[in-house]
């Protein structure tokens, strides 16, 4: 009976052997939809897919950021965030980083948040150190695309006005020499998802 009774205890009990090493110990927690809040962020300057594309590439890319979603209709995206990581005023300075005017949803002053716009540039103060240059920009798709590059442009330091043409598919700026280079110029473009050729110098002005 013995024999047997240990035969029958082998059988029952073989099969979940395997099981009992197994461990989860090791296993990284998934993110609980109970910690994600949502926020709705107004952008304008959105024209077209491309816009659409990068701003989601750039949030997406953001730590804490779980799903992004662009409407272009609503001139608006919606971010689902974890809050311990990033913040809306943050993610809406990311946006406008990128050209566009981002502004922060609140109860009171909802234009607070709305970025500062970049002063004129007044063509009488001449430099003898300005210059200008002009290079290639592809991957502009509308007029919000080359407004983009243009206030990129006229943020940098040095630069003193800025032109872009959609139809030429080029760039022309007038910059301050050893403030800034041509080739810094058009880095910066390349960075911001457009596609920009070697610049040409075209002389003091």
């Amino acid at each position: 009976m013995a024999v047997v009774a240990v035969a029958i205890y082998a059988v029952a009990w073989g099969p979940f052997r395997g099981v009992r090493g197994v461990s989860t110990a090791g296993a990284e927690p998934l993110i609980s939809d109970g910690r994600l809040e949502a926020v709705t962020i107004p952008v304008e300057g959105m024209s077209c897919g491309a816009c659409a594309a990068r701003i989601k590439k750039t949030l997406k890319s953001s730590a804490g950021v779980a799903s992004v979603e662009v409407s272009l209709e609503r001139r608006s995206v919606l971010v689902r965030y974890l809050p311990e990581k990033t913040s809306p005023e943050r993610m809406a300075a990311e946006i406008t980083e990128l050209g566009y005017k981002a502004t922060v949803p609140a109860p009171a002053e909802p234009g607070a948040s709305e970025p500062v716009a970049t002063p004129a540039v007044d063509a009488s103060a001449a430099d003898p150190k300005e210059r200008t240059t002009a290079f290639p920009v592809r991957g502009m798709a509308c007029e919000s695309c080359v407004e983009t590059v243009e206030n990129l442009l006229r943020s940098m330091p040095g630069v003193k006005a800025a032109r872009v043409s959609l139809e030429e598919k080029e760039a022309e700026v007038r910059y301050v020499e050893g403030e800034v280079t041509p080739e810094r110029l058009a880095e910066e473009v390349t960075a911001q998802g457009f596609e920009s050729g070697p610049p040409r110098a075209e002389g003091a002005k």
